[in-house]
């Protein structure tokens, strides 16, 4: 099996996934997520990266985070995975490992694909049919995009994204209102799926953007889909 793509480049978002070991359930109640958020915050502090969206599952996790330190992020990675499983271990004594091998990244077009990749983050707990609606999931930053506040933790870890600033409007009433407008827009299986397929090929983005990420990264076989930015009116 290949091994996942490794971009460790400052000043590039990314897209990562970690899973559980084996898709074991790794935050159990809400005192292991705060855990993890709270490690977040942590390591953020150390490595200065920018989270942009987040979203915990209870077997898995999305960020979208962009290192400023050229090789921070295996080192960001590494420190989080590591201090969680000491601590979920350690509280449930167990042995072993909670995660499952490497994580994956994926990189992501700022300018054109950016908030497309967040809805994904954060639509993830409606289509796992754990929430009746997206804001009722409070360890995603949906709820600090969609109505300005979110838990605590997630407000103190979070960076706006910036597309959010630059191509929703010139309010927070009108940014919130656009977010409401996109996730309507986009809350289907089919973008959910095509966007998954799309970060499982190593980039998200238009067909300019995948190839210039191919040719600097040397990636192959990667297919030009995804979803284009919406033009404001």
């Amino acid at each position: 099996m290949a091994r996942p793509l490794r971009i460790t480049t400052a000043n590039i978002p990314l897209h990562v996934l970690d899973r559980g070991n084996n898709r074991q359930i790794i935050f159990r109640d809400e005192e292991d997520f705060i855990y993890f958020l709270k490690l977040l915050i942590k390591y953020k502090k150390e490595f200065k990266f920018k989270l942009y969206h987040i979203c915990l599952m209870p077997n898995h996790i999305h960020l979208m985070i962009e290192p400023i330190i050229d090789g921070s992020l295996p080192r960001i990675m590494m420190r989080l995975t590591l201090a969680y499983s000491s601590y979920f271990n350690r509280r449930y004594r167990g042995v072993g490992h909670v995660w499952q091998g490497r994580y994956k990244n994926s990189i992501i077009d700022k300018d054109n694909y950016f908030i497309w990749c967040g809805l994904y983050i954060e639509l993830n707990p409606l289509r796992a049919a754990l929430v009746a609606k997206p804001e009722d999931w409070q360890f995603s930053s949906y709820n600090f995009y969609i109505f300005g506040k979110a838990h605590p933790l997630i407000e103190k870890v979070i960076d706006i994204d910036p597309y959010y600033y630059q191509g929703l409007g010139d309010t927070p009433e009108r940014r919130q209102e656009k977010y409401r407008q996109y996730v309507n827009d986009v809350i289907n299986e089919k973008f959910l799926k095509d966007t998954r397929n799309q970060l499982d090929k190593g980039v998200f983005g238009n067909e300019k953007f995948i190839r210039e990420m191919k040719t600097r990264f040397k990636i192959r076989s990667l297919r030009s889909r995804g979803r284009p930015r919406k033009e404001e009116k």
